[in-house]
């Protein structure tokens, strides 16, 4: 059986959908999977094991430089793909649907309730409605699942297996990083929204109360700052390079400990079972499973997925000591 899944964007989502595909090959061994995704976001799919092809499609290069040509080659690309016995569109946006459409012999996406763009439900041969207070990785693999006709157990998903891989040459650009003698801890500090964002000063507290190899990462120039900021205040942090999103699989994949909010870095040592504690404020906490390697901590704000708040800065009121015991509690293991 052939399967494409669209997921075109964002990070964190493409990696909440990707949960699903040892799911499918467990109950589908014989399948073929191909996946459609935004060149921008695209390199966390690399080396997926479960994956027969990975389409690199340049649609936010497209809205920034518009012209024919380069959507007649994107246009090409996709439909020399097809077809495919069943395509699910897990965006759920016109976009991933007309794309659904054009490279399937049926497709399958969530139900106009459920869907971010209800017009891309004309699209779909089969329209699938799952609540959006089920934990949001559930929601996905349940999509794929209904559409293809199979059912499986939650636990599956609860003792995953590491499911995103980096090439051997990836390690190289944090090598010089990490340290034998510490713990290697990475911070992510940034994310989309600055609500998101635990602040700056309370993680120098963290820093300097864990005593640990502090690494790090950084995407854009404002993180880049705040990265900047926690080192000049931390003898014990240090800031990494700009990595590529393989080179950050990897950094990530070998660190002893992550902290981190609600974004795409952290969700990669989620899904790679690397220790973490997960911070959440305006988003909800029921996007990924907490278990004795991941710790999730959630603001008393009440959030609605259908209609997140981003001035919401309630992750201001977790606390310091709270988010070091809970690390100190995964780095004894």
């Amino acid at each position: 059986m052939k399967i494409a899944i669209v997921r075109l964007s964002s990070l964190g989502d493409i990696i909440f959908c990707m949960a699903s595909l040892q799911v499918i090959r467990r109950h589908l061994p014989e399948c073929s999977i191909t996946w459609f995704a935004d060149r921008k976001f695209a390199d966390i799919l690399d080396y997926q094991k479960d994956l027969e092809r990975v389409v690199k499609v340049d649609l936010k290069g497209l809205k920034k430089s518009f012209s024919f040509d380069k959507l007649r080659q994107e246009y090409r690309q996709v439909a020399e793909c097809g077809p495919f016995d069943m395509v699910i569109d897990m965006h759920g946006m016109i976009k991933a649907a007309a794309i659904a459409r054009k490279v399937g012999t049926r497709t399958a996406g969530f139900a106009r309730d459920v869907v971010k763009e209800p017009l891309a439900t004309f699209l779909y041969d089969k329209k699938i409605s799952i609540p959006l207070e089920m934990n949001t990785v559930y929601r996905y693999t349940s999509l794929a699942a209904q559409a293809l006709g199979f059912e499986f157990d939650e636990n599956e998903l609860r003792e995953k297996e590491p499911f995103i891989f980096h090439g051997p040459q990836d390690a190289a650009a944090s090598d010089p990083f990490l340290r034998s003698d510490r713990k290697n801890i990475i911070f992510v500090v940034g994310s989309t929204w600055e609500s998101r964002n635990y602040p700056k000063e309370r993680l120098v507290t963290i820093a300097n109360a864990l005593r640990e190899n502090i690494l790090i990462c950084h995407g854009s120039a404002a993180e880049l700052e705040t990265a900047n900021y926690i080192a000049e205040h931390c003898e014990y942090a240090k800031v990494l390079p700009k990595l590529s999103i393989n080179q950050l699989k990897a950094a990530i994949s070998r660190a002893d400990l992550l902290i981190g909010g609600d974004t795409g870095p952290t969700h990669i040592a989620w899904a790679n079972n690397i220790p973490c504690v997960v911070l959440f404020g305006p988003t909800p906490a029921h996007r990924i499973y907490p278990g004795s390697k991941c710790k999730i901590l959630k603001s008393s704000s009440v959030v609605r997925e259908e209609k997140l708040n981003k001035n919401d800065f309630s992750i201001r009121e977790l606390k310091e000591e709270t988010i070091i015991a809970l690390a100190q509690e995964l780095l004894r293991g």
